[in-house]
């Protein structure tokens, strides 16, 4: 197995902040590419998890469960961006949470497949 490092998994984690983060600025007006908020494999986290993560390490279950909750996390951030375009800013901004909470799944994710690889 290839190996990937305790520094691919922080700057995982370090894309991930930064999607958050322009999830929020999104909901919040402000004037960014929305493409990568939206596609699963324009974002950053999206492009290491297809070009890392799955090449090198599909073959543990918790690669494919973080597959599914990044895709899980764009779902919602679209559902939210439709509200936001709908005019519908509070119900797009009460969603925040349940980002949040899907974040908190990838963290623990990537934590646990970095235990697994970097022991």
């Amino acid at each position: 197995m290839e190996s990937i490092g305790k520094f691919d998994f922080e700057q995982a984690r370090i894309k991930h902040v930064l999607f958050k983060s322009k999830i929020r600025a999104m909901l919040y007006g402000a004037n960014i590419d929305i493409e990568p908020v939206i596609s699963t494999t324009k974002c950053s986290l999206g492009q290491w998890i297809y070009t890392v993560a799955l090449p090198r390490l599909g073959h543990l279950p918790e690669v494919k469960e973080l597959e599914k909750v990044h895709q899980d996390m764009h779902t919602i951030a679209r559902r939210l961006w439709q509200q936001y375009q709908a005019g519908e800013q509070e119900q797009a901004l009460g969603g925040l949470d349940l980002i949040d909470d899907t974040a908190q799944k990838l963290l623990q994710l990537l934590s646990d497949i970095e235990r697994k690889v970097t022991s």
